[in-house]
């Protein structure tokens, strides 16, 4: 199997893909936009109320590295989505706050997520190869 699928990758890419060449702007744009936004995998936690440590663990199962060895980063923007008014912050009686998304921090994830997996978008600029 692995064998068939290897033949029809290089058959892909010498007939299917022989015109189409990326810039290296538009390959990094397209990995940028592959790999997982913290700010949008928050989101997409915090359909529920959940507090920073149980955010902090479900991305680290999510396999979010840009957090690996700085955890931090996951405060600040729980602070910066808590400022900018797309998440709530409440406090409960053993003084633990967790965060549930607000409707602008909805509206703000939903057309993210629409934007992030637009074929046009990714593909847009690419020109096939003119020689």
């Amino acid at each position: 199997m692995d064998e068939r699928l290897k033949g029809l990758k290089r058959a892909m890419k010498n007939h299917t893909f022989a015109d189409v060449h990326f810039s290296e702007e538009q390959r990094m744009k397209i990995r940028n936009q592959m790999q997982p936004n913290i700010e949008q995998a928050l989101f997409s936690l915090l359909t529920e109320r959940k507090t920073a440590t149980e955010l902090i663990q479900l991305l680290h199962v999510k396999g979010i590295k840009s957090i690996w060895q700085n955890e931090g980063l996951v405060f600040i923007k729980l602070h910066q989505a808590e400022a900018a008014g797309e998440i709530e912050g409440i406090w409960n009686a053993q003084g633990e706050k967790s965060y549930r998304l607000t409707k602008k921090g909805q509206q703000k994830y939903v057309e993210a997520a629409q934007q992030k997996w637009s074929l046009k978008g990714l593909l847009h600029g690419v020109k096939p190869n003119e020689s």
